[in-house]
């Protein structure tokens, strides 16, 4: 029983780092949704105001200022939280140099991985229509790539990869950490498909961190990860079906080869 609390009490530890980065954005968010209000009540009394937020075109008018406001957000999160996750990281921190030539992997293995997942869940779609997943942002295709796609998986990697999985390797055994990682990544990624998604994504990320012994390696597949999606994504929902397939085949050509690569790599 004893140790049973132990673990939980270790557990609620670990949880704590993506509760708070969860917490902040909320709260980050929050604050630009007050500014919002505070210049829309103008000329409203409360109780027209609580009425007035109830409607389609209160909601449409903050989302637009939301977006319009992405990147500056964005910025305030990392000025804020880098620092903070970085300086809980360091003391597990024992990086690698990280070569030029290293990034080769990482980065094909984030945009075949990418397109592979993508483009059957686009064709899937287009059969079963389970999801939404592919409906444009409303956002501009550089805040879109600077804040999903180079800012997310930076600060998503410092504390899954950096943090969490370091600190469960601390009270469990390697393959219980990596497990236990992969949920909870999964589990923050909202609907059930992208949480199996970003389970299986999570194995391979903490696979690079261990071998390069670096979070540079699992960033970059994570950017580029992200980026592939959002720069062939208008591609995919044009349904060029032949397109699809044949850079599919490619994929998962490239995604054997490299594979074969890597495994060759570190067998030498």
């Amino acid at each position: 029983m004893k140790n049973s609390l132990k673990y939980l009490k270790n557990i609620i530890k670990v949880l704590v780092w993506p509760f708070i980065f969860i917490l902040g954005q909320f709260f980050i968010q929050y604050i630009f949704v007050a500014i919002f209000n505070k210049k829309e009540r103008i000329g409203y009394s409360e109780s027209e105001f609580l009425n007035y937020i109830n409607t389609t075109q209160y909601q449409d008018k903050l989302n637009n200022y939301i977006n319009s406001k992405t990147l500056i957000i964005i910025l305030i999160t990392m000025i804020i939280f880098i620092p903070l996750f970085y300086n809980v990281y360091k003391k597990y921190k024992k990086e690698n140099i990280f070569k030029l030539n290293d990034a080769f992997i990482p980065i094909l293995l984030g945009i075949t991985i990418s397109l592979i997942y993508n483009i059957t869940l686009y064709n899937l779609n287009n059969i079963i229509n389970f999801t939404n997943i592919f409906e444009p942002s409303p956002l501009p295709i550089v805040v879109q790539i600077i804040s999903s796609g180079i800012c997310g998986p930076i600060l998503e990697e410092l504390i899954f990869r950096g943090i969490v999985y370091n600190k469960l390797k601390t009270f469990n055994k390697n393959m219980t950490a990596i497990m236990l990682t992969s949920i909870i990544f999964g589990f923050i990624h909202g609907n059930v498909i992208n949480a199996i998604y970003t389970f299986g994504v999570s194995f391979i990320l903490i696979y690079l961190y261990e071998k390069y012994k670096t979070l540079k390696a699992p960033i970059l597949m994570h950017i580029f990860l992200n980026t592939t999606i959002i720069l062939i994504s208008p591609l995919i929902i044009k349904n060029f079906v032949v397109f699809n397939t044949y850079l599919l085949v490619i994929s998962i050509l490239v995604l054997l080869i490299i594979n074969f690569k890597f495994n060759e790599k570190m067998n030498k």
